[in-house]
């Protein structure tokens, strides 16, 4: 389909999951100066300069040198990102639909919430199953999601479904989050 596009737009074609030397072999042509995908089927497509290929993979272990290279792939361990960045996309998330002003009231909150907590429950308590700091906040921001995803629109044109009391209900629900999301 961006093949087939005649507009300049950049288009973005993003590949997730494991990297391995057969499914890379099969990346050859689109890698090198050609920029030519062809599929199993034998059908050849042609990428614009207007496309970009990415590869989002989890792990790197099967991936050669030569290929990382190749791909100018660049490894960011969670610990290394951070929980910070999860807090901050959602919020970029909800400003698209909720008031701005209770959006900064309560980014600032979700995220000392967040430093804190994720210090406290990594030095205090003990874990039945090792998970990392990420996955905790991500888990208080998904149970938070719960509360306020019905009030995003669909369409652009549908009227707002914010109650007049939504700033009340998200700093309960945040307060709801952190216990069962973090603290769960």
């Amino acid at each position: 389909m961006c093949a087939n596009s005649d507009t300049d737009d950049r288009k973005w074609i993003i590949f997730d999951g494991p990297v391995d030397a057969v499914w890379i072999e099969n990346m050859n042509t689109v890698l090198d100066d050609n920029k030519k995908l062809c599929l199993s089927s034998g059908a050849i497509i042609k990428l614009k300069p207007t496309m970009t290929i990415m590869f989002e993979v989890e792990d790197l272990s099967q991936a050669s040198p030569a290929t990382v290279s190749r791909c100018g792939m660049v490894l960011l361990e969670a610990h290394e990102l951070g929980h910070n960045v999860l807090v901050t996309s959602f919020m970029r998330d909800l400003e698209s639909f909720m008031d701005e002003k209770i959006v900064a009231k309560i980014e600032p909150l979700m995220q000392y919430i967040a430093d804190v907590s994720v210090d406290f429950v990594y030095r205090k308590c003990k874990f039945p199953v090792p998970t990392g700091p990420n996955f905790v906040v991500d888990n208080m921001i998904k149970v938070f999601d719960t509360f306020v995803r019905g009030w995003k629109p669909v369409e652009a044109d549908e009227p707002s479904k914010i109650p007049e009391n939504c700033e009340d209900i998200c700093m309960n629900a945040l307060v709801f989050a952190f216990i069962w999301g973090i603290g769960g």
